[in-house]
């Protein structure tokens, strides 16, 4: 089934148009119904016998409160005159329960995206969790880099597969980009030491893939110096590397990885692609 509800978190005023961009494409592409979400974090009241404490809470506040109505402004300016429906939403949550203010709306959309967390912005501990969405949500993240611009996605497609539930999740939820790419390239990475048969083309995922007609191109770990079972970050490097090569502009994967105790604790591979993705990355958990 084509997405019908799309619902776009946007976090950063200074990258929301990088991120509603692809967004607004998708919506267009599938007649979709884009939902725009900003999370404003409601900042608490230090004691009245702190005065520093609240003047630097006055700042922070200042800053969250400006990056919100950056924001509003940036999707009521792109999405006029849209050939679909959209909405605006602004949700003020404790700061605590930011990501679960997301997460409980997005679990009503088909797909969920969100910006790459970028390190620089200050207020980037505090209203970016893409990492979060794509663990908790229980739907498909997609997740687009602060760097470069990602309006077009889809057409050439990569998807990291490897025979588990998190990999089965992300090629099902991306179904129908996959339909529409020109190209998608499976590559496939086996799981455990010893099990040379499993990085021989994986011809049962392509089988299903041509059911829905879509003819992909299976792409071995084997020839490029990866062991059956590789370190993550060299299993990291090679999908990235092999992103450059195929100049893909999407990739499709599993999030691995768990929450514990109020910290989410990942995968290194995921780790790794969230931390240095290059082109807009579908994750499914």
């Amino acid at each position: 089934m084509p997405y019908k509800t799309i619902l776009v978190h946007l976090s950063d005023k200074r990258r929301a148009e990088s991120v509603l961009a692809p967004a607004m494409r998708l919506a267009e592409r599938y007649n979709a119904h884009l939902i725009g979400l900003h999370a404003h974090a409601v900042i608490p009241s230090p004691p009245v016998r702190m005065p520093f404490a609240a003047q630097a809470l006055g700042s922070i506040a200042a800053q969250v409160r400006a990056n919100a109505e950056g924001v509003a402004e940036t999707f009521s300016r792109m999405h006029s005159r849209q050939p679909y429906t959209a909405e605006w939403q602004l949700h003020s949550v404790p700061l605590t329960e930011l990501a679960l203010g997301v997460m409980s709306q997005g679990r009503t959309a088909d797909l969920i995206v969100a910006g790459q967390t970028d390190g620089a912005w200050d207020l980037s501990p505090m209203l970016d969790f893409p990492e979060r969405l794509a663990l908790e949500s229980g739907r498909p993240v997609l997740v687009i880099p602060h760097a470069g611009s990602h309006v077009n996605i889809g057409r050439n497609i990569v998807v990291a597969w490897k025979a588990g539930r998190e990999s089965a999740r992300a090629v099902f939820d991306a179904l129908p980009l996959l339909k529409d790419a020109a190209n998608v390239h499976i590559l496939e990475f086996a799981e455990e030491e010893g099990h040379r048969d499993r990085l021989a083309p994986d011809t049962s995922i392509a089988a299903t893939f041509a059911r829905h007609g879509i003819k992909p191109t299976i792409h071995s770990a084997v020839g490029s110096g990866i062991r059956s079972l590789a370190p993550d970050t060299r299993v990291g490097d090679q999908i990235l590397n092999r992103i450059a090569d195929l100049d893909a502009d999407l990739l499709v994967m599993g999030a691995y990885g768990h929450s514990r105790m109020r910290e989410l604790v990942f995968g290194g591979v995921t780790r790794q692609m969230m931390r240095h993705m290059t082109v807009p990355t579908l994750f499914s958990h």
